[in-house]
Formats: structure tokens, sequence, C-alpha cells
């Protein structure tokens, strides 16, 4: 089921980072930092389906098309031993749609980050690949710091200016920008699902302000994964353990909790989808069965068409459902266009 990740992060020089050698692992490329002489080879790489460079419409910039020239101004125009030499964006991609409507999702949002902020924005598509999730399908997305013009790199963009100096210019500051910045991408990503005939959503708002008590489990990452599997103890792998409990209890007891999960991503859902945002937080096998029995029994739960089955007493199509929540708010939504026609 579509899921929404949208982070943003800097790439600072005081963390050791170069905007050349961000844009050259994410692009799977070789790139040479003109400024100290590195050389950033990272054509071994697998999983990038896609990179391009996007530039604000009207802009006659042709030099930033190229990625090297691009990323080493990007270097040469910041002086400072702890400048901030680029910006990333990571958005996880809906696995749902094909790889072309991810790359005109992905596509469409970088334009229109150019377009807003003025600056050259080269985004990188990545797919799962080895043993990662089939899932896993996601972008990374950076920007210059300063706005794009024809002869080079101009003033600093929007996006980095102090609160104060926004302020005083009447502009929105840096965490409205964030947050206009997660609910477009939850916009766009909408708008691509439903273009695909698909019944889905993501949401860019935390559980807390959905009004959830199920906590988000955390991955425990690469060399967490490795520790554990010596048998080293991981912190998080208990905490996340903790976590798995404290979600199945949570369910069992308020089983709503689990049907406004799926009923934030999908207004119609049956049983399988039940139990894949139950299993993203429940791992046990015992305590998955319960907390999803206990769900599927929720005083919630409206079953809109049941279970479809040929003669034979085959499953044709699965029996579908929604919640008396979502039907009221859609019902809400109806009467509200019947009077504005």
């Amino acid at each position: 089921m579509a899921i929404y990740h949208l982070v943003m992060k800097p790439i600072s020089r005081s963390s050791g980072r170069s905007a050349v050698a961000a844009a050259a692992y994410r692009a799977s490329q070789k790139l040479t930092n003109e400024r100290d002489g590195q050389t950033h080879d990272f054509t071994a790489r697998r999983g990038v389906e896609h990179t391009e460079i996007v530039l604000p419409e009207g802009t006659d910039a042709e030099w930033a098309q190229d990625r090297s020239t691009l990323w080493n101004a990007a270097e040469f125009a910041e002086n400072r031993k702890d400048a901030r030499v680029a910006r990333e964006v990571e958005v996880a991609l809906p696995h749902e749609l094909a790889p072309e409507q991810r790359l005109a999702l992905t596509r469409e949002f970088a334009q229109g980050l150019a377009d807003r902020y003025g600056v050259a924005v080269d985004f990188a598509i990545h797919s799962p690949h080895g043993a990662t999730d089939v899932r896993n399908h996601h972008a990374h997305i950076l920007l210059t710091t300063r706005k794009v013009e024809r002869e080079g790199l101009g003033e600093k963009s929007e996006m980095e200016l102090e609160n104060k100096r926004l302020i005083a210019l009447g502009l929105p500051t840096s965490h409205d920008q964030l947050r206009d910045l997660r609910l477009d991408w939850e916009d766009r990503a909408n708008r691509h699902l439903a273009l695909a005939g698909h019944d889905l959503r993501i949401d860019h708002r935390s559980h807390q302000a959905c009004g959830l008590e199920i906590e988000p489990t955390q991955h425990m990452g690469v060399h967490a994964t490795q520790m554990d599997r010596r048998g080293k103890s991981v912190a998080r792998a208990r905490q996340d353990a903790e976590q798995a409990q404290r979600n199945a209890r949570l369910i069992r007891e308020k089983p709503e909790q689990a049907l406004t999960l799926v009923t934030n991503e999908k207004s119609v859902f049956d049983r399988t989808d039940v139990a894949k945002v139950i299993h993203r937080y429940v791992d046990d096998p015992d305590q998955f069965q319960r907390a999803f029995a206990t769900a599927m029994a929720s005083p919630a739960l409206v079953e809109l068409r049941p279970e479809q089955r040929d003669e034979f007493g085959r499953t044709l199509e699965p029996a579908r459902y929604s919640t008396m929540e979502m039907i009221a708010v859609e019902k809400a939504m109806a009467d509200s266009a019947d009077r504005m026609a």
C-alpha cells in the first residue's frame, strides 16, 4: 500500500560532504570535484532507474544541464568551510505506479521546486535491487542553494534564507515552506495515483496529527542489522519489539486505529489491505492473528459487498469494506457537491 515519506536533508561541508559527491552517488556516475581534486566514482552502483536535471521554466541556462558543471559551480559558489552546498529532498514513490508514471510524478514535483525557488533540480529515481524491499521505489532530489542564471549561479534561494529575513520580506518561514512542500508532494502523488486508477492515497500527517496512538516502528539500518545477525545487542531492535507489542495490544483494544490507517490510504478495501497495515506494526504471528481478528470484528467496519464466489465455491472477488466514518465523510462531500450544483 502507498506510504508517505518525505525528508529534507542539507548537504554541508561541516559534515564532510560535497555536492559533487552527492550527485555522483545518486546518479551512479563518476564526477570529479574540481575544488579539492577528489574523484567520486559510483558507476558500479545498481538500482538507478532514471536521472534528469530540470530548470525553472523560461530559464536560459543550458550550462546547468551538465551534472559535473552544475555541481562544481555549486561548490565554487561557496567559500565558507561549513557552507551548505546543496539541499536534498527524498521521497518514497508509490510502488503501485508503473515506472513511467513514477517518472512523470517525480518530474512534475521537481519542476515545481525549480519554478518556485528558481533553482536547478537534479533528481534520480532508484528502484529496488538485491535483497531490498521490492516496494522500495524512491527518488533523491538535489536542489542548488542558489538561483540558476544564464551565466552561472546567483543569489541564495528563499529556502536558504534565515527566518528573520523571510519574515521581513513577507515570505513563509522555513517551517512553513517545509509544510507546504510536504502538502504539495501529498497532493501530486494522490492525483497521479487517481489518474492511474488506484483507490489509494497518502497522508503527510504524522500518526499523532491523525489522532492515532499506534507507534511507527523504525528500520534497524544496515549496520544494526549486521550486528543483530552476529548476536550483538541492538537497542533499536529491542525498542521496535516493545513498540510492536504495544501496537498489537492497542489494535486489539482499539481496532478502529488500524482501520483508520487503512482508510488514510484507501476508502474501500478488503481483508488483505487490513492485514498488510497490521503487519507493518505487528510481526509476531499469534499477536498478528489476534489483532487482525479484532480489527475485522470491529463495529466500525462496514461490508459494502460480500465475497463473490463461483458455482464451485472458489473466490472470484474478495469482500469489500469501508468504515462508518469514511462513509459519513463521503456522504457529506456528496451532499456538499449537490448543494453547490
